[in-house]
């Protein structure tokens, strides 16, 4: 049967799957991906860290626990644009499965791990995985739904975050009440290989199949070197850090040590902040996701004043409030950059997206140093003033990205 061809020379499955509709490739894209992200990931969170550096499982030193995030990273960083070249010539969806299979092995090597030196294996398997997942999931919808599907798909990928995170966590908090620290990250790693072999049941799409491998990871340096909006999108990559890293963490720890906020309140701070995804993916349903400059200009300047009156604030409910504004502003920011650096990249999609996947791994290697050194120094409501400085530099990023040349 046929291949078919897309106006950017990108091979796509057989011709039958043409006439899928956009429904057949976004549920699959939630339920797989969202699966990973919203509910395996969740489930295992609790247990994970624990496991990792208290005595209730491996008992990593700060120093040890320090090598193993980053050896991961390393790992990924090294392999991420070959590997871009594999999904390409090889096909996406095979690598995407193939990668969630590494990272299930992962979790289940993990899981049986006694010592801290047998631990050290785990991160070798996440990179890998990581590497193998980087550009292929993303091109893999692209080109099969195109703009408009992607944008479908990204709005309820983020609606159905709140229904996945919170079976996750009701789950975590049944397993926790009678299940050791194991079992969790067992059904994790198990769960993660289910999904790899259903993603594997998927339509196949590739790059072009008949260039030589130096030719496919040519065109990704060819691309950045050529588009404008590439390169400024990985300049405010390395901005976005910041923001996503006190969304991440320290504004929990600001909120506890500022009003000495308790495990209930904390946890019920941290579930409705997890809403921002839902109200992301309510205003991405309702915006006009072709005009990206909106979806990215307008949420990323929101979240830039939110960051602003963050340290103004009195009470621990409007932080939260706030928190809730930037969550949602980084997830509307992220949908955005998925339709706009697509849009830009003509050829070898998953090759494109890991080369710059491995740029905001290297964003990512130094910027932790940085913004550490700058809480450090000046604390944590400095922090929440210089995302929201940051905030703006993005915006005038986006600004320009979105302007015609």
């Amino acid at each position: 049967m046929a291949e078919r061809q897309d106006r950017s020379g990108e091979r796509w499955a057989p011709d039958v799957e043409a006439h899928r509709p956009y429904r057949y490739y976004t549920v699959r894209f939630v339920l797989a991906a969202g699966g990973v992200e919203f509910f395996a990931w969740k489930l295992m969170d609790p247990f994970y860290l624990q496991f990792l550096t208290t005595g209730r499982g491996v008992g990593l030193s700060p120093a040890q626990f320090a090598l193993f995030v980053s050896l991961g990273s390393w790992v990924s960083m090294a392999l991420d644009y070959p590997t871009g070249a594999v999904a390409d010539k090889l096909g996406r969806r095979s690598s995407w499965g193939l990668g969630l299979f590494f990272h299930g092995l992962g979790m289940l090597w993990l899981s049986r791990c006694k010592t801290a030196s047998q631990c050290f294996l785990v991160p070798l398997f996440q990179g890998v995985s990581w590497a193998l997942q980087s550009g292929s999931r993303e091109a893999w919808l692209y080109d099969h739904v195109g703009e408009e599907g992607t944008g479908l798909a990204m709005s309820f990928f983020y609606l159905a975050s709140v229904p996945m995170t919170f079976a996750a966590v009701f789950l975590g908090a049944w397993l926790s009440s009678w299940a050791g620290i194991r079992l969790p990250i067992f059904i994790t790693g198990a769960l993660l290989i289910a999904l790899s072999v259903w993603i594997l049941t998927f339509p196949e799409n590739y790059g072009r199949r008949e260039r030589t491998w130096i030719q496919v990871l040519r065109s990704g340096f060819q691309q950045f070197a050529e588009k404008r909006v590439l390169r400024l999108l990985a300049i405010e990559g390395f901005l976005a850090t910041l923001p996503i890293w006190v969304n991440s963490a320290w504004w929990l720890t600001y909120l506890v040590e500022r009003w000495d906020v308790g495990e209930f309140g904390t946890t019920v701070s941290f579930g409705v902040a997890a809403c921002g995804s839902a109200v992301a993916g309510l205003l991405l349903s309702r915006l006009k996701l072709s005009n990206t400059r909106r979806v990215l200009l307008y949420p990323t300047l929101a979240g830039a004043v939110a960051y602003a009156l963050m340290p103004a604030m009195r009470r621990p409910l409007p932080f939260v409030g706030l928190v809730l504004v930037t969550l949602a502003a980084r997830y509307c920011r992220n949908a955005g950059i998925v339709l706009l650096r697509n849009r830009e990249i003509s050829e070898e999609r998953a090759t494109a997206l890991s080369l710059l996947g491995t740029i905001e791994g290297l964003s990512w290697a130094v910027a932790p140093i940085v913004w550490g050194a700058l809480i450090q120094v000046a604390g944590i409501r400095a922090a929440f003033v210089a995302a929201a400085v940051a905030s703006v530099a993005s915006a005038a990023l986006f600004y320009l990205a979105t302007s015609p040349q």
